[in-house]
């Protein structure tokens, strides 16, 4: 598969705000075209998830005021007290204080690393699975679960605007004040690889 028609896809998806479903079946034909293995997934469980995981964290661990870009990363974990510790792709959600505009490394050094920042999808596992059983890595791995969290990532910025543009203030020391940043950037990525840049939130 060449890389090529991965990154023109996935960044195609991200001009054009592809929902989320569309996004998956246009990454299903890329697959197929070059005789690839298709996880079969429940979108709507999917995004639902997703959405649920990211409330429960903005609401106990808001971002806070000098956080102006959101990563959302991919990276190999295990937990002791899961599967054995069996290694499997999780997403991540951590922030900075700078600008992708400021920094190409932006993304490298968080200031936000809520402790909730993990998150097990079971479409996910089912993805390792293929994966682990036909050999298959690299482009593989970043048309798949770089481009499914991408679409999420787009999607959840549309759904959950307010909450990712509020946050807690103390007033004169004491009392909590919701008050609204302008704006927030998000992008999405491998550790080990490229950043896709997904947009800017704007309060307006």
């Amino acid at each position: 598969m060449d890389w090529s028609e991965i990154d023109d896809l996935l960044n195609s998806q991200i001009r054009k705000k592809t929902d989320l479903l569309t996004g998956y079946e246009q990454i299903e034909k890329l697959l197929s075209v070059n005789n690839l293995p298709i996880v079969e997934i429940n979108i709507n469980g999917l995004l639902e998830k997703f959405k649920g995981w990211l409330v429960e964290v903005l609401e106990k661990e808001p971002i806070p005021i000098g956080i102006k870009s959101i990563y959302f990363g991919l990276s190999e974990v295990s937990f002791p007290d899961v599967d054995n510790g069996q290694s499997k792709t999780a997403v991540y959600i951590a922030g900075s204080s700078l600008l992708p505009s400021e920094d190409v490394d932006w993304a490298c050094d968080p200031e936000y690393l809520p402790n909730r920042r993990y998150l097990l999808l079971d479409d996910f596992e089912k993805i390792d699975a293929i994966k682990i059983q036909n050999g298959l890595t690299g482009n593989y791995e970043v048309l798949v679960f770089n481009g499914i969290l991408n679409l999420l990532v787009s999607q959840a910025m549309k759904e959950l605007k307010s909450q990712f543009l509020t946050y807690k203030s103390k007033k004169f020391g004491l009392l909590n004040v919701i008050k609204e940043r302008e704006k927030l950037n998000f992008g999405a990525g491998f550790d080990s690889g490229d950043t896709y840049l997904i947009g800017e939130l704007k309060n307006e």
